[in-house]
């Protein structure tokens, strides 16, 4: 439950409420309920949300969004054996790594640092090294849960989590347009790293020095052929758990070309310096910036880099760009998002741009955009009669997916009149699904128009809501962040 809601802060899709309703009602009945649920056998996925999230311009990732008892569910069945899977994990797997004395999931920018580091200081020992890079296509879509099974009742003996875990992701593919792992979530993270074992396995057996984060794998050798052999053996036994390598992004690299990714001198350089608060630091940022979009293509990595270190150092230089590619990088909404936060005393500037692309045809184009800019409204206080009228045509058109039109209906609750309220209690009593009676009834509650007698009628009618309405019982400031 700790890292659900910690981790809302770095989640592509945020909930409405930062789970506040979850953390308030755990000890009263919250978790014991979940217990029971998991002992008897009754868990999900009951309601799952697949969600197309862009990974650079073009091409998308199947994000899962899964409701709040399935996601807690699902993390605890795997973070039960995950202490067991660690201690399987080979060194040079540096993915999805488990905290042994606090027992939760290490950070992942932490051991993907740290990779990259001891990386850069192998290849620094022999400056006769080649490099294999090599990377698994649709790596989480296509593990086998099968296989999976059979590979995690060799890791551990705890066979009734085992078997838990297995008919939680069948069910997870039977009932979804989705297959393999649920993509965001630590726990599937920890569970991929005992897929590709026999990788490590073999690059250990031969002496290959070799670094892995997930499906992203680094083999050093001096030989060219050697080195081509082992890719050839790696893709073998790739094939035979149901994966193919990319294309694109398998090769051997000469001593230069890997060194001068792995060393990136110049963004260790302004890292240091803005966290130094070295005079500079705000030109060399701006500098890199410009070379970045100069560029034939934006590199995903980099602008994201880029925009973090700007809002450290309070420079709104790209606030205009950000706003007018806003629907071409939008791998980088979080970001970018945290970035206006940041810059205030452009408000008036974002709120009308960003109103302006709500407004437009191509936002629906963009759903986890519209959700960021709802939240960005929500969290910034802002009142704009724009976004309200967008917020409504969202909220009303039921072919949208479900994240945006939360925030919508979360949006309209801090603006609603008298009148418009009753026109969303008569959405929420004509809703089917449960997270957006979930976000209806919060936006009651925050208009002001949820009376006591209403809240009880809803705590018997609907017993999935009844942790909701316990928390808005107790007269709550919702957070969303």
């Amino acid at each position: 439950m700790r890292s659900l809601i910690s981790g809302q802060e770095f989640s592509e899709i945020p909930d409405i409420a930062v789970y506040d309703d979850v953390r308030d009602q755990w000890k009263t009945g919250y978790c014991a309920e979940l217990q029971n649920a998991v002992r008897d056998g009754n868990f999900g996925p009951h309601h799952t949300e697949i969600v197309d999230y862009p990974k650079n311009d073009i091409a998308v990732r199947p994000l899962t969004r899964f409701s709040a008892s399935d996601r807690l569910i699902y993390d605890a069945m795997v973070f039960e054996i995950s202490a067991e899977l660690d201690d399987f994990r080979n060194e040079s797997v540096y993915s999805y790594r488990w905290n042994h004395r606090t027992h939760k999931p290490i950070f992942w920018k932490t051991s993907w640092t740290r990779m990259r580091r001891e990386a850069k200081a192998e290849l620094l020992r022999n400056w006769n090294y080649k490099a294999a890079t090599l990377d698994v296509s649709s790596f989480y879509e296509h593990i086998d849960v099968g296989i999976l099974s059979d590979d995690l009742s060799m890791v551990t003996q705890n066979e009734i989590a085992v078997k838990r875990i297995a008919e939680f992701l069948r069910k997870f593919q039977t009932i979804n347009h989705a297959w393999g792992l649920p993509q965001g979530s630590d726990a599937s993270g920890i569970l991929a790293n005992v897929y590709l074992a026999p990788v490590d396995e073999f690059l250990q057996r031969n002496a290959f020095p070799f670094f892995r984060y997930s499906d992203d794998i680094l083999i050093f050798d001096e030989e060219w052929n050697t080195l081509r052999d082992a890719l050839i053996e790696v893709n073998r036994i790739c094939r035979s758990k149901r994966l193919s390598l990319s294309a694109h992004k398998t090769g051997i690299l000469d001593f230069p070309e890997v060194i001068q990714d792995l060393l990136s001198a110049q963004k260790s350089s302004i890292d240091q310096a803005v966290r130094h608060g070295d005079p500079e630091a705000e030109r060399d940022v701006r500098s890199f910036f410009d070379n970045l979009i100069d560029a034939d293509r934006v590199a995903a990595t980099d602008l994201k880099f880029a925009l973090n270190k700007l809002r450290v150092v309070g420079d709104d230089y790209a606030v205009g760009w950000c706003l007018k590619n806003l629907p071409y990088v939008a791998y980088a909404s979080r970001e970018i998002f945290a970035y206006f936060a940041a810059c205030g005393y452009r408000q008036s500037t974002i709120q009308r741009d960003l109103e302006g692309f709500m407004r437009s045809k191509e936002s629906t184009s963009y759903p986890y955009i519209e959700q960021r800019v709802l939240r960005h409204f929500v969290h910034q206080g802002i009142e704009s009669e724009k976004m309200k009228s967008a917020a409504w045509d969202i909220m009303e058109d039921r072919n949208r997916e479900e994240f945006p039109r939360e925030f919508a209906v979360r949006y309209l609750g801090g603006m609603a009149s008298a009148s418009e309220a009753q026109l969303l209690r008569h959405k929420f009593e004509s809703e089917a699904s449960f997270a957006m009676r979930r976000a209806l009834l919060i936006a009651l509650y925050e208009a002001g128009k949820l009376s006591d007698r209403y809240l009880r009628e809803v705590w018997y009618s609907l017993p999935e809501l009844r942790w909701t309405c316990n928390y808005l019982a107790g007269n709550p400031k919702i957070p969303t962040s």
